[in-house]
């Protein structure tokens, strides 16, 4: 992965620079000091889009009274999405694996059915009328 996010400022960032142009803290990289975000650590799920059945891992960022600002990926630390609290579940890799399994079945069981209806539309013939005596 080629970018950071710093942890001060969470300015999303090329791993190249020495120092954060937002905060202008210096950058390191390792060791117990390390003030930077390098990879995704999700602590929550979110449910976003009504009416699905979508979960996401994310990383809660900051806990207002009515939402929640996550990110789930580490370009969206700069910019946290806006999450209704009750929208926001503890992480259960079990549970997100459960779900993600169960929607992919239901994908290939919807995908298997759109070829058997297509292979029955193509057996039909034009209608031709029947020829009067």
């Amino acid at each position: 992965m080629n970018e950071i996010v710093c942890k001060g400022c969470h300015n999303y960032l090329p791993r190249d620079l020495t120092a954060c142009p937002g905060c202008g803290s210096m950058l390191i990289f390792d060791g117990e000091s390390k003030n930077v975000i390098d990879r995704l650590q999700p602590n929550c799920l979110i449910h976003r889009y009504e009416g699905s059945d979508l979960l996401e891992p994310a990383v809660l960022i900051k806990e207002t009274k009515t939402n929640c600002k996550v990110a789930t990926k580490l370009k969206e630390y700069a910019k946290p999405l806006t999450v209704p609290k009750a929208k926001v579940y503890q992480f259960d890799q079990k549970i997100l694996g459960a779900i993600q399994s169960l929607r992919n079945e239901r994908t290939a069981t919807m995908y298997r059915y759109d070829r058997l209806i297509q292979a029955h539309w193509q057996t039909l013939k034009p209608y031709t009328p029947p020829v009067k005596n």
